[in-house]
Parts: structure tokens; C-alpha cells; sequence
């Protein structure tokens, strides 16, 4: 039997920078909680206590990708991604929210929102997301 010599040159695999999310909610416990479940996942993840902590630091490019929260104090999560939209942020948006309207998701969509997620959120549903937003 001949011999046969094959040499192959490796290709280096594509290297991504970690995708970067901004987390705004009102609960401590949802900001932990999003951030380990995120961090773990490969994101970047940083927490902001509701709309005006995020608007007092944010830049345009900061971020690949925004969870907003539907209820937050002071501004909603509406009001917070119509913000961000004059500011020339226009990464995607992901409304989260544990209300059970039945027009949300419709209404939140209308808005600009890329992705919606019903609290409480089972671990792979924002991840799915995300994914499908934020392609590697």
C-alpha cells in the first residue's frame, strides 16, 4: 500500500472579543443573578440600579447589547431604549419583564426591541437570545 503523507497547516480558530452587556434593573438580586448567569456564558457583563445610573456612564459602543427592564424606577424601559436611540446608541435592546400582559412582547417589539424574555427567566432563554442577536 502506497504511503500517503498529508500535512496540514492548522488554521487559527476565529477569536472573539467577549460580547459586552449592559444589565439595567431595579432588583439587586435580577443584577447578581443576570451577571454570574452571563458571566459564565463568556459575556461581559455590567449592572446598572435603573435608567439614570445607566445614562451617567454610558457612551456610544460601550456595549454589544442592552437588557432593559420593563419597570424600573423613574424612567420605564421604553422611555430608557427611546433614550439611548437619541443618544446614537443603537446596539440591540432586550426588554425583560415579569408582567403578563399579552400585548408586551408585540408592544415591546413596535418599540425597537430586538428580543423579549418573561420573568422569571429559565437560564437559557436570555442566553438563546443573546446568541441570536449577537452572532460569533
Amino acid at each position: 500500500m502506497p504511503e500517503c503523507h498529508v500535512s496540514a497547516i492548522p488554521k487559527p480558530l476565529p477569536v472573539h472579543p467577549p460580547r459586552r452587556i449592559a444589565v439595567v434593573d431595579d432588583s439587586p438580586a435580577v443584577r447578581q443573578s443576570l451577571s454570574l448567569l452571563l458571566g459564565a456564558r463568556g459575556f461581559v457583563v455590567g449592572t446598572f440600579s435603573g435608567a439614570d445610573d445607566l445614562l451617567a456612564q454610558i457612551k456610544p459602543g460601550a456595549f454589544d447589547c442592552y437588557v432593559l427592564d420593563l419597570k424600573l424606577d423613574g424612567m420605564d424601559g421604553f422611555a430608557l431604549l427611546k433614550v439611548l436611540r437619541q443618544r446614537g446608541i443603537d446596539e440591540p435592546a432586550v426588554m425583560i419583564s415579569g408582567w403578563e400582559l399579552p400585548s408586551l412582547e408585540a408592544t415591546a417589539q413596535l418599540a425597537g426591541f430586538a428580543g423579549f424574555v418573561r420573568k422569571p427567566m429559565m437560564d437559557t432563554s436570555l442566553v438563546r437570545v443573546l446568541h441570536q442577536l449577537l452572532p460569533e
